[in-house]
């Protein structure tokens, strides 16, 4: 994720670079035959011009803010796992008797959900889900959980059967029991919330037409110029084409919230800042360093 003003430069370099370097031989191309006079008889007034690219400033305006609201929603899904994580780590220590088997209990159940929360990053970015678990769960447990499909949906159905353990052997009441399956409703919720997020393709014909119709305008954009100078035609058309494209990539780009790139939603140092919350509360004696950018100004 984004922590401050940064524009991931070397990645759009990396995705635009080919097409970038035919426009500049296009454009210079087309202003040395406008300084020596051969394209006056392809002017074409720039109002002409100036109406598909208002068209298409709109389309793009569209799409970067549906794209945003793509990337905010997985973004404000966090915030609510973050805050229902430590709710259910309160509720275990503040529900749960205080003795010595109560206390492992608490443990168990509040790490897996530390487990769960890196399991789930892991997850929504194709990694392995269980990288992270030999910190926080049994080896027994993480073998049974490498043979799952959909590891952090397993860990769920492990606390709800724990959860009906302890109602059954009254370690809690009625009250406490429907509270705390409230929680993991919540959790399960946003769990669908972000694999829906993930696996929602944005539509790939509106990308298409969009970038063919960006194409199509900075091939035209030159005849426009054709009145004004050469050099004044390569650098204002080179300008205007840059502007969409870069616009046009960046939208991509904050479409997939969960692909792990500079624009990410930070999961995994969420996860991290959970871990050391719930163990914090726990009394736990080792508490891992929160993690920091992995290069300037990029969270993981």
């Amino acid at each position: 994720m984004v922590t401050r003003l940064y524009i991931p430069w070397k990645r759009l370099f990396k995705d635009l670079w080919f097409s970038v370097l035919l426009i500049v031989i296009y454009m210079l191309f087309l202003s040395i035959l406008d300084d020596e006079h051969l394209l006056s008889q392809l002017s074409l007034p720039l109002s002409i011009i100036s109406v598909p690219g208002t068209a298409i400033s709109l389309l793009l305006a569209f799409r970067t803010n549906s794209s945003y609201q793509r990337w905010w929603e997985a973004r404000k899904v966090w915030g609510a796992i973050v805050n229902d994580s430590r709710s259910w780590a309160r509720q275990l220590i503040t529900y749960l008797p205080q003795n010595e088997n109560s206390n492992e209990i608490i443990e168990d159940m509040s790490l897996r959900q530390a487990a769960w929360c890196f399991a789930l990053a892991r997850n929504l970015r194709k990694q392995d889900p269980t990288a992270d678990a030999k910190y926080l769960l049994k080896a027994d447990e993480i073998e049974v959980l490498k043979g799952s499909k959909n590891v952090p949906n397993s860990l769920l159905y492990t606390q709800g059967k724990l959860l009906k353990e302890l109602f059954k052997n009254g370690y809690i009441d009625t009250f406490q029991l429907v509270q705390m399956d409230t929680t993991l409703v919540k959790l399960t919720d946003s769990m669908g919330k972000c694999e829906r997020i993930k696996n929602t393709v944005f539509p790939s014909m509106y990308t298409l037409l969009l970038e063919i119709l960006i194409y199509f305008f900075i091939f035209f954009l030159p005849y426009g110029l054709v009145e004004t100078n050469g050099m004044i035609l390569l650098v204002t058309s080179v300008t205007l084409a840059l502007a969409f494209l870069i616009i046009e990539r960046i939208a991509t780009y904050l479409q997939d919230p969960f692909e792990n790139s500079s624009s990410d939603t930070p999961m995994l140092t969420l996860a991290r800042t959970i871990e050391i919350n719930i163990k914090q509360e726990i009394k736990y004696k080792d508490l891992p360093d929160a993690w920091k950018p992995e290069r300037p100004y990029v969270l993981m």
